[in-house]
C-alpha cells in the first residue's frame, strides 16, 4: 500500500524545516542538538522523496504532510528499502523503554503546561480553558501545585482536569499550567465493571459494526474464554496493521473502526479502540485509557486499552509494541506490552474519565506535531492553515 492511497494534496503543510524538527524526536531525542542528526535527518527526507514521497510547492517551498512521511519512512523501513525507521525510529524508542525500566521510578515531577492561542478571540469575551491532569485514584500519592494566568477569574481543580474561566486580553496566548509530584502505583485500577458501562457498542470511536463483529467472532471461535480472545485479537492486530498517526477528518464518525478495518492502519487512540470494540463485540469488559509516557526524553500524550481478566482484573494492552517489535517482526519486543505497561501519567479513563472540550475552537482538520523543547516536548495541535489551537510543553524534572 502506498502512502498516496491514505493521504490527500491538502494535508501537506510543512516545511522541510519544520518537519526536521519533528523527525529530530522520533529519531535522534538523545542527540538532537547535532549537526549530525539534521544532517541525517535530511539526506532521510531526500532518500524519501527519490523513492516516491510527495511534495507541494508553495511561496515558503516544499509543503509535507508529517502523517504521510511517518507512513512513508515506516513503510520503507518494513520493506527493507531502507533502515532508517528502523536504525533511529525504533532503536530510540526501544532506549525510551529500556532507560525507564532501569530507572524504576517510585516517585515522579513533572511541569504540565498548556498555551492556548487567543489570537481569533476578541478581547473582553470569557472562555473556560481546560488542560488534563493526572486521576487521583491511580496515584498513591499526588502532588498539583495549579499555575494560573492573570486572566483568569475563577479556576477548579477537579480529577482528571484544571479548568479556569478567563476573560481575553490583546495577549495572543493564555497558558494553563501545572507542577505535579506523585508515587507510580505498581497496579492499575482493580474495582471490577457493574453494569453494562464498559460494554457499550456505541463510545466515541468505539463503534460495533457487523463488520467489527464478524471480525471478532471469526477471530475468537465459539466459546474462547477471554484470555484465549485477547490473545487472538492482538496478534491479529499486531500482524495485519500498520502502526502510524492519521489524520482524524478522513475517519467517519458512525463507523470509524471499520476505516481502521479497510485501511490497515492505526494510531495507539484507534487500535485501543479496535482492541476495545472487539472485546466488547465477545461480552469482554474493555475501556480506553489516556496519558503521557514518562520518558525523560519525550513525554509524550498516548493511548492504550485496559481489558477485564477475571484472573488479573484491568489489564493494559499498548499497541506501541507493533513499533517497538518492527511490526511484530521481534519476538523480545512484540509482547513487551500485552498485559502490561511502566509507570505513566495517567488523565483520562473513558467513559467517565476525561478532559472535556478544551475550551478553543478545533478545525475539522489538523496536525498533532511533537518537537524537542529545552529538557521536555512541545506538543502542539495546529490547523492546516499553520494557526496553532493550543501548545503543551511538558518537562520530567
Amino acid at each position: 500500500m502506498s502512502a498516496g492511497q491514505l493521504f490527500g494534496d491538502a494535508y501537506r503543510t510543512l516545511t522541510d524545516k519544520e518537519l526536521i524538527e519533528t523527525l529530530l524526536l522520533e529519531g535522534f531525542a538523545y542527540d538532537a542538538d547535532s549537526d549530525a542528526a539534521r544532517a541525517e535527518a535530511r539526506d532521510a527526507l531526500d532518500c524519501w522523496l527519490a523513492s516516491g514521497l510527495a511534495s507541494r510547492r508553495s511561496d515558503r517551498g516544499a509543503l509535507f504532510d508529517p502523517v504521510e512521511v511517518m507512513y512513508h519512512a515506516t513503510i520503507c523501513g518494513v520493506s527493507g528499502e531502507d533502515d532508517f525507521w528502523d536504525r533511529c525510529f525504533v532503536s530510540t524508542l526501544r532506549r525510551f523503554v529500556t532507560d525507564l525500566e532501569q530507572e524504576r521510578p517510585t516517585s515522579i515531577q513533572m511541569t504540565y503546561h498548556r498555551r492556548f492561542d487567543m489570537s481569533r478571540t476578541p478581547a473582553g469575551s470569557t472562555r473556560r480553558l481546560r488542560m488534563p491532569l493526572p486521576l487521583t485514584q491511580r496515584y498513591a500519592r499526588l502532588e498539583i501545585r495549579p499555575e494560573l494566568p492573570e486572566q483568569a477569574s475563577t479556576h477548579r481543580l477537579s480529577d482528571g482536569r484544571l479548568e479556569a474561566r478567563v476573560t481575553a486580553t490583546e495577549a495572543p496566548e493564555i497558558t494553563l499550567g501545572a507542577k505535579l509530584e506523585f508515587e507510580v502505583l505498581p497496579k492499575a485500577d482493580q474495582t471490577p465493571p457493574e453494569g453494562d458501562l464498559y460494554l457499550r457498542a456505541r463510545e466515541g470511536l468505539v463503534v460495533i459494526t457487523p463488520q467489527v463483529d464478524a471480525l471478532a467472532r471469526h477471530l475468537a471461535g465459539i466459546n474462547a474464554p477471554p484470555e484465549a480472545a485477547v490473545r487472538a485479537f492482538w496478534d491479529h492486530l499486531i500482524d495485519n496493521f500498520v502502526f502510524n498517526p492519521v489524520h482524524y477528518d478522513q475517519i467517519p464518525p458512525d463507523a470509524p473502526l471499520d476505516w481502521v478495518l479497510e485501511s490497515g492502519v492505526y494510531d495507539c487512540q484507534l487500535a485501543a479502540a479496535l482492541l476495545v470494540g472487539l472485546c466488547r463485540s465477545q461480552g469482554i469488559n474493555g475501556r480506553m485509557v489516556g496519558g503521557n509516557f514518562l520518558y525523560r526524553r519525550s513525554p509524550t500524550n498516548h493511548f492504550w486499552a485496559e481489558i477485564w481478566l477475571d484472573n488479573s482484573g484491568w489489564t493494559p494492552f499498548d499497541f506501541i509494541s507493533w513499533d517497538l517489535s518492527r511490526g511484530g517482526e521481534d519476538s523480545h519486543w512484540r509482547d513487551r506490552f500485552f498485559g502490561r505497561i511502566e509507570p505513566r501519567l495517567i488523565t483520562e479513563c473513558l467513559p467517565g474519565s476525561f478532559t472535556g472540550a478544551i475550551g478553543v475552537p478545533i478545525p475539522p482538520a489538523w496536525h498533532m506535531l511533537r518537537t524537542i523543547k529545552g529538557a521536555g516536548v512541545e506538543i502542539q495541535l495546529t490547523g492546516l492553515d499553520g494557526d496553532c489551537v493550543y501548545r503543551d510543553d511538558i518537562v520530567r524534572l
